[in-house]
């Protein structure tokens, strides 16, 4: 996390109506300066507003109307004056209307300064107004939903035997009749090709830009040579100078199929009308350029291998082909450094050049770019030169690599030098084409909607003529004597029809290789059973075949949703996920040195920016595939995503099975319990407390809309930082997050500063952490801080380390892949945190998804383009996940009717200390009305008032110490029956509460017996304050029964070195654990130490449905060997204590007994799960589990260090051997091995069936 830039203030606005030519204004807004605070740069205003269904007829403009304005602090001006040429006397207010699936969206925003009179003024209040300007035409992204006529019903590789061919460069190619019948076809006059090669497809997408499935390229039949001949576009062309690369593909493709006719190339006449221009020339170029390295793991660029640290003198040799002028010579360089680097460059040893490179002025930035532009005709005599030597020489000991040399000049119209030669003009009129050659023939290439064609000429004396009405169309210029390189085999193509695909809910993209198709048919047939989703699944090669013509190509993932998005015959049942189920690599190609040992069909493609400097200028855009309307990708940091989209990280089946494992699991509700109903911020300290402000705002956002939802926050200030001569950590914040991490919960978000490997600078949370948890109970990881999970590199990182954990970590991940600022990390939070428990709009009974919640949120948010912004903030978002999961807290709605005999319904009532209290409520169904159906457990939990957490300031800033407040002294926790949809209970207030007068709050969490509906509920209406009159009734302590290990311990025995403690407890008036009374703990103290002293609260649990019995289990902490002792206390509610004591000896070589063990299955058909009990419970073990077949060979094991507090190890096997493969059916041998410390190792083997293994 970095120092915060803009401070944007979103609103959403509802606009019900805006006609053409009224004025709709919006109440006078007020402009919270407190928020919107002047820091390093200036902050923007903005706001997001629905328009009509006919936002298409109009143009929009906005008004601030009785502007209320105040003087800048002279802190406040000196900002601004930076930013002096943003601003002036008019505040300039920004319109941008964006679509977001078929609806108009129009963003507004301004920098709220003026500069009046010399004097920078702030805006404090303004009536907004819009004026809706009708002018009849579209003006703004169309969406074409039900637009089926726009595509094929059917793909052309449906049917028929085809082969793909590819080709590197532009150039003309030929197929011999000898080569046909090598690729299989039987009759090579009547094959034919279709496609259109490998330049990068436009981001730019509407109708009419694109090529829809395969297009037939016309085959030219040369009877001179008897092949066939065509015009084939590479990964490089040229728009006049300026050379546009395919930054994802290796090669372009085309495919061959054989029909029953020949194909058949159309003869154009050259046009009747008189010329415009007659032209002898055309505009050619030759390029240097060597894709290797990268200055850093971003962006879509690669430049030169040899760095001019090493060697600060290069040559390079550029040739023309039969120039006669205007020659420009570009030179692109870059350079790293935090000084310039003087660069000398000359000409064929004559004409020399300097230039500079400039320093890194951008702390995020790793390399800097400096291009040049050198007209050679006034350098050299006699014109551009047909051989150009271009030396270039950089300072001294200075990184620097060159990006590229682009040598342009034009060059005469002729194929007595080379065999072919294409041209056009840059004139869209009719011209006349001069081709120097006696035996000349000329085609026209094709683009989109327009087919290749032979143009007919003449013969004027040395040259041949054609003439054509547009000379900006593309033309080839051939000897058809001359032979002509022919395109590499790539193989067979097995049929495929994407575009007879019907209407799907979700896509689910895996990569080229197919081998995570099992896993992810497995998770589409799981959102078919749980949540009835149409859910698809494409490999990448079958969408580049029909949609970029077999070339690797972003923009082709995001055609194919289009086309799935533009058939649906209506919004709701348009496409609305996305899953990416496949790494990536920021170098797509795979040609730098950390890629170049991959396969690029083991992987997905990822869409990453022009700019491959910056951390922060640079993004990986996964949104990029979700902007589905019309006009879409002209403005991509500005414009809606359609869909919500996710990627799992994946290269082999079993990190996909990882992933796939922990989504079923999830949307099986197999681990459901109340920490689903749990939500944690975490704030980092430090920065004027800005990250705890903002994780805190948002946290009471979320408090505010959900309160059902148990929300809770740990900010790092609140706790006391530890520190030494090399770091500073804050231990006792780690110890409640890694607590929370092992017991689960539904949401943990994080904001503050992070990188791959740790949060905060105290490093607070490691990635080893994430990679070692081991907890069922999977929450959805938020994290509003920097390069958390750079999905796109090989670098490890927690958000990949933590969902790619198979025993714990995250279910999902939703962090950054890049740098981002923490005041536009809070929009997107709030934001974030808004969408991911509303329902959808329109549908009330319906969730959003994860995907949802991000599509909104970054919706929500305006990236403006003013110069104080950084517009890519939003964009460095990502989900590593699931993006059709819904992230379950519960749907129905659990109510307290009464308490204490007294109906709640919205009154207070009043509780005291000591009181006993009987509440009883009901599970309650949208509609209102009882589920009498739902029969199965409820979990109460009871808070004191809130409190004032004081920070404590410990990074010692120049700022009053951050205050928040909490909820979080449980008084009571316990778990009941609900049956026919009602409950009850009783339980006495404790003693110990804060005597406040202020609400305390009930927390409630339901689930039925089948475990497929949850409730949950809250109420705070109950003042808690005073004590009851009489206590007497209960003047007794606690009744304790305790042991080590196991029931059979006696008093003096001896135990492991860190043994189990466990104390069952008993009392009238329930037991205390609230922790609120000074010295009235649950205690345990080993031999009258008090650095031996444990405060164990948080380890005691209530009996079901009887709070006066529960019991509290503890681990203790490794001991010496030898003799001790332990005291434990306890509290009743009324603060009665007992206490007492065991004494016991210590063997760490005593050895772990396996008390049973069993194999889940078995038979086992598919999997089966090891359950192994042991006598150690809490204790760290190692545990060895092997799998022999009945000669007594080890097929299969599993190794690792674990600790279980149920004293029950699991592990899974699915029935493979150590190289993957299924094992036959037979008799095994499964033998586990445990070893507790420096115990020996105890074993014990059993048998299992292994049946239909397949």
């Amino acid at each position: 996390m970095k120092r915060l830039f803009t401070i944007c203030l979103m609103l959403m606005v509802l606009m019900q109506c805006i006609n053409a030519q009224q004025e709709k204004g919006l109440s006078f807004t007020s402009l919270d300066w407190e928020e919107m605070k002047i820091d390093s740069v200036l902050p923007v205003y903005t706001e997001v507003v629905p328009l009509n269904t006919d936002y298409r007829l109009h143009s929009y403009s906005v008004a601030l109307l009785y502007p209320e304005y105040a003087a800048l602090s002279s802190k406040e001006a000196q900002v601004a004056e930076r930013f002096d040429s943003l601003l002036s006397e008019a505040i300039d207010v920004e319109t941008f209307v964006g679509v977001e699936r078929g609806k108009g969206l129009l963003d507004i925003s301004f920098i709220p300064i003026r500069k009046n009179a010399g004097r920078y003024e702030k805006l404090i209040s303004a009536q907004i107004v819009i004026n809706a300007t009708w002018n009849g035409k579209q003006n703004a992204p169309i969406t074409r939903i039900a637009e089926t006529g726009r595509y094929a019903t059917s793909s052309k590789l449906a049917t028929g035997t085809w082969v793909k061919v590819s080709i590197t460069e532009d150039g003309l190619y030929q197929f011999s009749r000898a080569t046909l019948r090598k690729m299989g076809f039987t009759n090579p006059d009547n094959v034919h090709l279709y496609g259109y090669g490998g330049h990068l497809l436009p981001e730019h997408v509407f109708s009419g830009t694109h090529h829809d499935d395969l297009v037939e390229v016309p085959l030219y039949y040369n009877a001179q040579t008897d092949s066939w001949l065509f015009w084939g576009n590479g990964l490089i062309h040229w728009q006049e100078d300026t050379r546009i690369s395919n930054t994802y593909a290796r090669q372009a493709c085309y495919f061959l199929t054989q029909e029953d006719t020949p194909s058949q190339i159309e003869t154009i006449a050259s046009s009747k009308y008189e010329p415009q221009y007659n032209l002898y020339t055309t505009r050619a170029h030759t390029l240097y350029e060597k894709d290797k390295e990268a200055w850093y793991s971003i962006g879509r660029h690669l430049f030169d291998g040899d760095d001019y640290a090493k060697n600060n003198s290069h040559s390079y040799k550029l040739s023309a082909i039969d120039p006669v002028g205007n020659g420009q010579l570009t030179v692109v360089f870059t350079a790293s450094g935090s000084t310039s680097n003087r660069v000398n460059i000359s000409l064929n040893d004559t004409v020399p050049f300097t230039f500079t490179v400039a320093a890194n002025s951008d702390e995020y930035a790793k390399a800097t770019e400096a291009k040049r532009v050198y007209e050679l005709d006034t350098l050299f005599e006699g014109g551009t030169p047909a051989n150009l030597n271009v030396h270039i020489r950089s300072e001294v000991g200075k990184r620097a690599r060159l990006d590229y040399l682009a040598y342009s000049y034009d060059r005469k119209l002729s194929v007595t030098t080379t065999n072919y030669i294409d041209f056009r003009s840059t004139e869209k009129a009719v011209t006349a084409f001069n081709i120097e050659g006696s035996n000349v023939k000329v085609i026209r290439t094709g683009k989109v909607g327009q087919k290749d064609a032979l143009i007919e000429g003449a013969q004027h004396g040395g040259h041949y003529r054609i003439c054509v009405e547009d000379g900006t169309q593309h033309f080839v210029a051939f000897n058809p004597a001359a032979t002509f390189p022919e395109p590499s085999v790539v193989g067979n193509v097995k049929n495929q029809n994407l575009h007879a695909i019907d209407s799907l809910d979700m896509v689910i993209i895996i990569p080229t290789s197919g081998k995570l198709l099992s896993e992810a048919q497995r998770l589409a047939d799981a959102h078919l059973q749980y949540d009835g989703l149409r859910v698809g699944i494409v490999r990448a090669d079958q969408i580049y075949n029909e949609f970029s013509s077999g070339t690797p190509d972003p923009t082709a993932y995001r055609l194919f949703m289009k086309m799935l998005y533009d058939k649906a015959k209506n919004p709701d049942v348009a496409p609305r996920y996305l899953l990416l189920m496949g790494d990536c690599a920021w170098d797509n190609r795979m040609l730098s040195g950390a890629w170049i040992n991959k396969n690029p069909d083991d992987y997905l493609l990822c869409y990453e920016s022009e700019n491959s400097f910056s951390d922060t200028k640079s993004f990986v855009m996964e949104d990029y595939f979700g902007l589905l309307d019309d006009n879409e990708g002209y403005e991509i940091k500005r414009e809606k995503s359609d869909i919500g989209i996710g990627r799992f990280p994946v290269t082999r089946p079993a990190d996909a099975k990882i992933m796939v494992d922990k989504t079923i699991t999830y949307m099986s509700n197999k681990n459901a319990g109340s920490w689903k109903n749990l939500v944690y911020f975490l704030g980092d300290d430090g920065d004027k407390n800005s990250h705890m402000r903002y994780a805190n705002n948002v946290a009471e956002n979320t408090i505010s809309l959900y309160p059902d939802i148990e929300v809770h926050k740990i900010m790092w200030d609140a706790y006391t930082r530890v520190s030494s001569p090399n770091s500073n950590t804050f231990p006792e914040a780690t110890k409640q997050i890694k607590k929370q991490m092992n017991e689960g919960a539904l949401v943990m978000n994080y904001t503050g500063h992070a990188g791959t490997h740790a949060f905060s600078h105290e490093n607070v949370l490691l990635r080893d952490d994430f990679e070692e948890n081991k907890c069922a109970q999977l929450p959805l990881w938020v994290t509003c801080a920097c390069d958390v999970m750079p999905f796109d590199s090989d670098t490890k990182n927690i958000g990949e380390s933590a969902v790619l954990n198979p025993n714990g970590g995250a279910l999902a991940f939703y962090g950054t892949a890049r740098t981002v600022f923490a005041s536009q990390n809070y929009h997107m939070n709030r934001y974030f945190m808004q969408y991911l428990f509303s329902r959808r709009t329109g549908k009330s009974n319906e969730r959003n998804r994860i995907g949802d919640a991000i599509r909104l949120a970054k919706n929500s948010i305006i990236s403006d383009n003013k110069e104080s912004g950084y517009t890519e903030n939003k964009l460095q978002y990502a989900l590593l996940g699931d993006p059709a999961l819904t992230i379950g807290n519960p749907t129905q709605k659990i109510v307290v009717d009464k308490i204490n005999d007294h109906d709640v319904n919205g009154n207070s009532i009043p509780l005291k200390a000591g009181e006993r209290v009987r509440m009883s409520g009901h599970i309650e169904r949208e509609d209102g009305t009882t589920m009498t159906d739902f029969n199965g457990i409820i979990q109460t939990r009871m808070f004191d008032s809130k409190e004032n957490i004081v920070c404590l300031n410990n990074a010692g800033e120049d700022v009053e110490p951050f205050v928040f407040t909490e909820q979080n002294i449980l008084l009571h926790e316990s778990q009941d029956s609900v049956r026919a949809g009602l409950f009850s209970k009783e339980f006495i207030i404790p003693i110990d509460i804060n005597f406040s007068n202020q609400e305390g709050r009930f927390v409630f969490y339901a689930i039925n017996d089948a475990g497929n509906i949850e409730a949950n509920g809250h109420n705070e209406d109950i003042p808690l304050g005073g004590i009851v009159d009489n206590t007497d009734f209960d003047k007794d302590g606690p009744q304790i029964y305790a042991y080590l290990n196991n029931e059979e311990f006696q008093n003096g025995g001896t135990v492991n070195a860190t043994p189990l403690f466990v104390a069952q407890l008993s009392d009238a008036s329930g037991i205390s654990s609230s922790g609120n009374g000074i010295g009235h703990d649950l205690s345990l103290c080993i031999d009258g130490r008090s650095d031996l002293t444990y405060n164990i609260n948080e380890y005691y649990s209530n009996e079901f449905g009887d709070f006066t019995k529960g019991t509290v289990a503890y681990n203790i902490p490794t001991l010496t060997n030898g003799a001790h002792s332990l005291t434990f206390r306890a509290w009743d509610v009324l603060n009665n204590t007992s206490q007492i004591q065991l004494d016991f000896v210590v063997d760490n070589t005593m050895a772990t007994d396996i008390l049973h063990m069993v194999a889940s299955q078995n038979p086992a058909t598919t999997g089966t799960n090891f359950m192994i009990s042991y006598d150690l419970p809490g204790s760290e073990c190692d545990f060895i589990v092997e799998v022999f077949d009945f000669s007594g060979r080890r097929i299969w094991m599993h190794e690792e260090k674990a600790s279980e507090p149920s004293g029950v190890y699991s592990v899974a096997w699915n029935l493979t051997n150590g190289a993957g493969s299924r094992v036959g059916t037979g008799i095994y041998l499964y033998r586990c091995s445990v070893r507790c410390g420096d115990s020996k190792w105890t074993t014990k083997a059993q048998k299992i069936v292994v049946l239909n293994n397949k």
